[in-house]
């Protein structure tokens, strides 16, 4: 199957992954600077399955309160650009609960690197870009949405990719441009737009792999990037193990900080996907 292909089923809305309305309503919140907490937690309560997980991670020890009996509590708890992050991260965690076609592309190992991904990216924002550490969370956290096509959709072609990708110990999209002249990228930017994320996570979700393509948003688009290799590196590989992964030159330095505090980043990572596997009872 070829992009065009793809591009037409995405157009029909042919059999796709959803995503909830709550998230949708919220991102579009993050981008209102006259919502406040009362419009965030009308959104949220109006999903009921969200607002339960919501509630069972507020009340774990990941945050440290026993007793937030509703959003609204929450949401005075944990601050509104907590809540909307995890939001994202128990919707899209609920997305990728369902087995595709590919044989091989392990759903938990994907959702573990998205995580590690978006934490890389907000800690990466607050030290750079503190308005925008919230939306790079996002942006994080869906960066490799385009698999979720590809597993849908491709799954042979997939297993393919992930395949050579583990014989060659190079990383997938490399692959991917090879077998079949597009990537997990290309399709994530097209389901992006679909979706209707903003003009940034799209970008990045486009991107991420080559940031210097990136007209409009390259450092943000970076920030992904290096998010991205960060987390392999850390060893969240997304199903991928054994592949060496180096920051670009020109990705460390629109990131613009030490060398150094990248150790930091990888721990943080750890933890966090840890704690959030046991606040959402992941095995």
């Amino acid at each position: 199957m070829d992009l065009n292909r793809l591009a037409v089923r995405l157009s029909r809305s042919e059999n796709l992954p959803v995503l909830p309305q709550a998230v949708s309503s919220v991102l579009k919140l993050a981008d209102d600077p006259n919502a406040g907490p009362r419009d965030l937690e009308r959104v949220i309560e109006r999903d009921p399955a969200i607002t339960a997980k919501i509630l069972r991670a507020a009340n774990s020890a990941y945050y440290g309160s026993p007793n937030v009996p509703n959003i609204g509590r929450a949401i005075a708890f944990l601050g509104m650009n907590a809540v909307r992050s995890l939001v994202v991260s128990v919707a899209f965690q609920g997305m990728t609960a369902n087995r595709g076609t590919s044989q091989r592309f392990d759903n938990l190992e994907y959702w573990r690197h998205s995580l590690a991904v978006a934490t890389g990216a907000r800690i990466l924002g607050r030290l750079r870009m503190p308005m925008r550490a919230e939306e790079l969370y996002c942006a994080g956290m869906m960066h490799d949405i385009g698999y979720l096509i590809l597993d849908r959709f491709m799954g042979t072609e997939l297993d393919t990719a992930l395949e050579q990708a583990l014989n060659d110990k190079t990383p997938i999209h490399e692959q991917e441009e090879f077998l079949y002249s597009f990537t997990h990228a290309d399709v994530g930017g097209l389901l992006a737009e679909k979706w209707g994320m903003t003009p940034m996570i799209q970008a990045a979700v486009k991107y991420h792999h080559n940031p210097q393509e990136d007209g409009n948003y390259f450092e943000t688009t970076c920030f992904i990037s290096a998010a991205n290799v960060l987390a392999h590196q850390a060893g969240f590989t997304n199903n991928t193990v054994g592949i060496t992964w180096e920051l670009e030159p020109h990705v460390v330095k629109a990131v613009g900080i030490p060398l150094e505090q990248f150790d930091a980043i990888r721990d943080v990572m750890v933890q966090e996907v840890l704690k959030a596997q046991e606040s959402f009872k992941i095995q």
